[in-house]
């Protein structure tokens, strides 16, 4: 008997990759979640799976969108024309959904119940299989759900499923807190746990496994995103596979420049990051953020010429991957090896560039307020789903803008210089 295990599908999550330019890649990304769901639909059928458990977050948040849920209805349909049933925990990005309450499922398909633990039996299963769960219901979920789940029964393979932060996760909300102890200690030969995006089994006797989320959405949730297959025999796990799903792969790249002091092995440093990223994209389209580090003479053209490093780098991109290997993001976390001050033309550019360093090394902020009167207007006027993004609500406002006026420093040095490639 084979069953698959997924979560984290948030089908339809708003576009994340602000940079891309290109209309074809914003497409792709558009449709990834829907396209990897598709996928794991063709692979319960591949599998002949028994049944899919969907441990929590189909939904990405409360979007009244019904082609949604038409497109969900008929991704379940197609595993009830084969047999295949699944049984569905609702995670907080489901629990107060609209979607969720008006779709009509197919015949194949169980919600488990909101109101308490709940015990759905497969009898007729070549290993009788007894799955233990509980959605949950709107608002904040703080409570161990883990320790009113119901104890194992006798001569069935006992899953839990549960949408879970564990005992806590600092990229996540805490949902359902628990120790891992409150699992393994249950009885219980299967966890199928969702709500953390990074695939991890946690303990393999007995198997406490988060299979990750189907698809990276933005460039920290990089590598291989997939689902889990379980094969069962005699009550007891044969083999559990993680099976990578995703339809764009996303790659944080570190590139040390530390020591360069030419373009040409700032060029061969990239091309050879990019190689990499492409191989390891395993056919799929690559969407890559260069964070490019280290203290290097090259610090002041990388920063005053980033129109011209882009292309750059999208023709390194384009030799490598064709249409396939995508850059999403440029970062330079690089700073010069001295602090000498930078050549300027006259001595008032000179004074400018003296002021600039002297507001960055001042401790009070003089000038915090002012940028904060000019940002927080243009930060008002994004769309909500960008709003808790850490580019445009950094933890440390100060520090991120002390940041950028240091990135800035060599960009107006080009501009006062007349460089047009400083923008």
């Amino acid at each position: 008997m084979k069953f698959v295990h997924a979560a984290d599908i948030h089908l339809d999550s708003p576009l994340r990759a602000l940079s891309f330019q290109d209309g074809a890649q914003i497409d792709r990304m558009r449709r990834a979640t829907r396209d990897a769901f598709e996928r794991l639909i063709d692979l319960c059928i591949e599998q002949q799976a028994s049944f899919l458990i969907l441990s929590g977050d189909l939904y990405d948040r409360d979007y009244p969108n019904m082609q949604v849920a038409v497109f969900l209805r008929n991704q379940l349909a197609r595993l009830d024309s084969k047999g295949i049933r699944v049984v569905i925990k609702k995670g907080n990005h489901d629990a107060d959904n609209r979607i969720t309450s008006a779709l009509e499922l197919p015949a194949n398909t169980r919600i488990l119940s909101d109101r308490k633990p709940e015990t759905i039996l497969f009898d007729d299963l070549p290993d009788r299989v007894a799955l233990h769960g509980q959605s949950f219901m709107p608002g904040p979920v703080t409570e161990n759900l883990a320790l009113s789940y119901p104890l194992p029964l006798q001569g069935y393979f006992n899953i839990g499923v549960l949408h879970t932060s564990l005992a806590g996760n600092p990229d996540h909300d805490a949902y359902a807190p628990c120790k891992l102890e409150d699992l393994t200690t249950k009885g219980y030969d299967y966890w199928a746990l969702g709500h953390i995006h990074k695939s991890e089994i946690l303990c393999r006797s007995p198997w406490v496994v988060y299979p990750g989320n189907l698809q990276g959405r933005h460039s920290r949730e990089t590598g291989p995103k997939g689902c889990i297959l379980v094969e069962v025999e005699d009550n007891r796990v044969k083999s559990v596979d993680s099976v990578p799903l995703d339809v764009v792969r996303w790659h944080q790249i570190r590139i040390d420049l530390g020591g360069a002091t030419s373009e040409s092995e700032l060029i061969e440093a990239i091309r050879s990051a990019l190689t990499s990223a492409f191989r390891e994209s395993d056919g799929r389209p690559g969407a890559v953020r260069l964070n490019l580090n280290g203290a290097t003479p090259l610090h002041s053209t990388i920063e005053s010429r980033p129109v011209r490093l882009r292309q750059t780098v999208l023709e390194i991109a384009g030799e490598i991957g064709g249409d396939d290997l995508w850059i999403e993001k440029i970062r330079d976390n690089t700073t010069s090896p001295t602090e000498t001050l930078p050549s300027t033309r006259n001595e008032a550019e000179g004074d400018l560039i003296r002021i600039m360093r002297e507001l960055l090394q001042e401790e009070g902020g003089r000038l915090f307020p002012f940028i904060k009167a000019e940002m927080d207007p243009l930060r008002a006027k994004l769309p909500e789903e960008l709003k808790d993004l850490p580019e445009f609500s950094p933890p440390d406002e100060l520090l991120w803008m002390k940041e950028a006026l240091a990135r800035l420093e060599p960009r107006l040095v080009s501009r006062l210089s007349g460089e047009r490639d400083a923008q």
